[in-house]
């Protein structure tokens, strides 16, 4: 049996996967990864230590898989996108990485008719963590930095480096800087809107498709994870790209939701044109596809947000799946409850992009009276995040779409359920628990074998649970959409 060796490195975790070439997931680990943040909305990453825990996590996945190194015939790296990796001609960092919730960037965005220039290209609502604005911020704040990057890397591509001594950005993310997202690179309009010299774009790398070849296993990476040298390594796309081809999204007018830190709600495109919406992100992906893309910046965010100061703020991660669980069996023993309360899910600093843009949208929780209780709370939680999908949505839904649905809240008890009840249609969860790893495997077997990605992704899509609206829930659902929606219009002035 051969194998592939998928790498998701995420914001605050790295997971490692092994699937076999049938695409079964035969073995995953994963490690924490400390963020630096501070409360004025800072987000970094110390690069050495990222690769070492990369490393780390890579050598403890083979060893204990026991699955002889011979046998892994391809590895594959997605990671948390755009953001600012930067190393010197030495190949070395220069300072720590700017994650792609960084907000340092918002001193240039005085103007706000900067957003609409950029919409108008890009069918992207830019975002301070964007890879060309952190760099314009450089350019105006730390010029003795800046002087010393040779190159700009994103994650993945800092961990690709780190396995193979060669340096390359992919296409995914190279047109979502801002870029050109139509012919998926950089953009000289886009540097011109930033008034971004133009000598700044000798620091991006050779751009490359995201299942060509990337390099192969050097000596000492070799040492460092225990994979065999000379293994190819694949270019690799961004984590939303990646989870989306996991999900079986590569054919036109698919719908996705992806929930996990942020709330992904995709509409698969079969070409570049751009939006009318004024909201969202705009991605491209593989075989001429494009992602249509409505975010709701906090996903999950909001529920560990809820557990942790109405429930006794778990130190464990087990213990607060523990109360999750606990929460969702008795959610479900009293029959889908209704609450009267509204929580509005826009819970981070960089406010809302989709379906409405509003920089300074905050969450909320409304309709609070004297019996209302941490059930509650965490109730209208939930009923939030779907209510929010909705809205994401519009009236792109129709009557026999079927939404596939993928993230860790595609394994709650209870989510998927209040989805299919507020959107009224068929909700498919799949059965891989890393898709976006599954994603990586589908672009090394396409690499590998020199099948088209479409065909395997086609071929190996399998479905873990379906879902049907119920009725009475749904009716339910939908009057509360609508004071959901009026509530947050209400508030566009006052945040």
């Amino acid at each position: 049996m051969k194998y592939y060796l998928s790498i998701d490195a995420g914001t605050s975790v790295i997971k490692t996967v092994i699937f076999n070439n049938n695409f079964k997931q035969v073995f995953s680990n994963k490690i924490n990864n400390p963020v630096i943040i501070d409360n004025f909305g800072k987000s970094e990453l110390d690069m050495k230590n990222f690769w070492s825990l990369t490393a780390k996590c890579i050598k403890s996945t083979i060893r204990n898989s026991n699955i002889d190194p011979k046998n892994i015939i391809g590895v594959g790296i997605t990671g948390n996108m755009v953001g600012l990796w930067p190393i010197d001609k030495n190949f070395n960092p220069v300072g720590n990485a700017i994650l792609w919730n960084d907000t340092r960037s918002s001193k240039i965005f005085k103007d706000e008719k900067i957003f609409d220039k950029i919409y108008k290209i890009t069918g992207s609502i830019t975002q301070y963590g964007c890879t060309i604005p952190i760099l314009k911020w450089l350019t105006l704040y730390d010029k003795k930095r800046l002087k010393k990057i040779k190159y700009i890397l994103n994650c993945k591509d800092w961990i690709r480096f780190n396995l193979t001594n060669k340096i390359f950005i992919d296409e995914t993310e190279a047109s979502v800087y801002p870029g050109d997202i139509k012919n998926k690179k950089l953009s000289l309009k886009i540097f011109n809107i930033f008034k971004l010299n133009h000598k700044y774009q000798k620091l991006f790398p050779m751009i490359k498709k995201s299942n060509e070849l990337g390099g192969f296993i050097t000596k000492i990476s070799s040492k460092q994870t225990l994979l065999k040298e000379d293994t190819p390594v694949i270019i690799g796309c961004g984590d939303v790209i990646a989870t989306t081809l996991g999900s079986g999204g590569i054919n036109n007018s698919q719908k996705i939701s992806i929930i996990g830190t942020t709330c992904h709600n995709i509409i698969i495109k079969n070409n570049p044109k751009i939006p009318n919406t004024k909201s969202g992100l705009f991605f491209s992906s593989l075989n001429n596809t494009w992602l249509q893309t409505m975010i709701n910046v906090a996903g999950t965010t909001n529920i560990d947000w809820v557990i942790k100061n109405f429930y006794n703020n778990p130190k464990l991660y087990l213990d607060k799946i523990r109360i999750i669980k606990n929460f969702e069996k008795q959610y479900i023993h009293k029959k889908y409850p209704e609450t009267s309360l509204m929580f509005l899910p826009y819970l981070n600093y960089g406010g809302s992009i989709s379906p409405f843009v509003n920089l300074k949208s905050k969450a909320e929780i409304f309709g609070l009276l004297p019996h209302h209780n941490k059930f509650d709370i965490l109730t209208s939680c939930y009923e939030g995040i779907a209510l929010s999908i909705q809205d994401c949505f519009g009236n792109k839904i129709k009557k026999n779409d079927v939404l596939f649905l993928s993230g860790g809240a595609s394994n709650s008890l209870i989510l998927p359920q209040l989805i299919s009840n507020i959107l009224k249609i068929k909700i498919k969860t799949l059965s891989s628990s890393e898709l976006g790893s599954l994603g990586i495997s589908y672009l090394i077997s396409s690499y590998v074998s020199k099948q088209n990605i479409s065909s395997i992704i086609k071929k190996n899509i399998k479905i873990n649970k379906i879902y049907y609206p119920m009725k009475k829930h749904s009716q339910y659902l939908n009057l509360k959409y609508n004071k959901y929606k009026k509530l947050r219009e209400s508030l566009d002035k006052i945040w």
